[in-house]
């Protein structure tokens, strides 16, 4: 069978993008895609900002973009929008933060669309050795690795899940804080005191509410262990594979806005599971209908929290609907041959 794209990917060292590079070699693998790996020299060693560039047929240039936020530069949001219209080269912009505003800053020629939810996964296919040597080297020396580049990876059909309800309805929310101390700036200081501390507050609530059919708490850090000791879990529940098996045992799952006001991961991971979610407000757009109600609640403090909770405790069938609908988006929308797919798609919908 003769391919219907072929790719040559500009690779850069990041975990953001293993989502997408699992995609290309699924498609691949099914014969829909052809692509080459050229390594992005001028990138070398930028795993901080995971922009992937494709060329498409050798015509198109796509750009995929897996930031949180608007975060080009470490400065504020317009100058980043300014810094992305005046630096920035593309004839496909996908985002995964997209806000329409962008619209109003879009490179000369370039158009751009939401990327969709972002999730860290082990990607099938093989690095090039020479990369794979840098990678372990930035495993080693990034001053976050332990969060940010997991050695606890799985491939995509381990965080997959059916839209079928547990005998008895459990709720989980397991997260992280941010230290103040690790960033300068009072904006950037605040940012992390209000994500930090809504999530304790979620924590404190569930615990009082649910009692035993919660599972949750904070993973151990030294900054935690400054200001929540109380909540912190082993990490024998919060290592990946344990996190996995709690998250299709567990129904109802919490979701917290990340930093820059980003979709965090877990999002895509309890999509990808089939959960019923109940979030923070989304700030950023996904392509497809995915939607307040339908395929999350959203609440704004922790008395919201625990009224959406009850609602589907206490109504089964919305339940089990909520899960189907995310069952649904996961294989149309988010799964990462379909995530891959569907830009490709929209290229070529455009170009002919």
């Amino acid at each position: 069978m003769t391919p219907f794209f072929n790719c040559e990917l500009f690779y850069v060292d990041s975990p953001h993008l293993y989502q997408l590079y699992d995609g290309f070699e699924k498609l691949r693998k099914s014969g829909v895609v052809n692509y080459t790996i050229t390594e992005d020299s001028k990138r070398t060693g930028n795993y901080r900002k995971p922009l992937l560039k494709v060329i498409v047929d050798k015509k198109y240039t796509i750009i995929y973009d897996t930031l949180d936020g608007f975060n080009w530069l470490d400065r504020a949001e317009v100058d980043n929008l300014v810094y992305f219209r005046n630096n920035i080269s593309a004839d496909f912009y996908f985002k995964r933060s997209y806000k329409e505003i962008i619209q109003n800053y879009a490179p000369d020629g370039c158009r751009i669309y939401p990327l969709g939810f972002n999730y860290q996964l082990k990607p099938e296919g093989k690095f090039p050795s020479s990369l794979k040597q840098r990678i372990k080297g930035i495993l080693q020396n990034a001053p976050f690795s332990s969060e940010v580049f997991r050695k606890d990876q799985f491939y995509s059909q381990f965080f997959e899940h059916y839209p079928v309800p547990n005998k008895e309805i459990k709720i989980l929310f397991l997260a992280r804080l941010w230290s103040s101390h690790e960033v300068e700036g009072n904006s950037l200081k605040e940012e992390r005191y209000k994500i930090n501390s809504g999530r304790i507050a979620c924590v404190r609530a569930c615990q009082k509410e649910f009692k035993d059919r919660f599972s949750g708490g904070l993973k151990n850090t030294e900054y935690t262990r400054e200001i929540a000791e109380d909540l912190i879990v082993p990490t024998t529940i919060t290592n990946k594979k344990s996190y996995l098996k709690a998250l299709k045992s567990h129904d109802i799952c919490i979701a917290t806005t990340g930093l820059f006001d980003s979709i965090g991961w877990k999002f895509g991971e309890y999509v990808a599971a089939s959960r019923a979610v109940v979030s923070e407000p989304l700030m950023y757009e996904v392509p497809g209908k995915f939607s307040e109600g339908k395929n999350y609640l959203s609440f704004s403090d922790s008395d919201q929290l625990i009224q959406h909770i009850y609602s589907l405790l206490d109504n089964r069938e919305h339940l089990r609907q909520m899960m189907l609908n995310n069952f649904h988006y996961y294989n149309n929308f988010l799964r990462p041959d379909s995530l891959i797919l569907n830009t490709l798609l929209k290229v070529k919908s455009l170009t002919q």
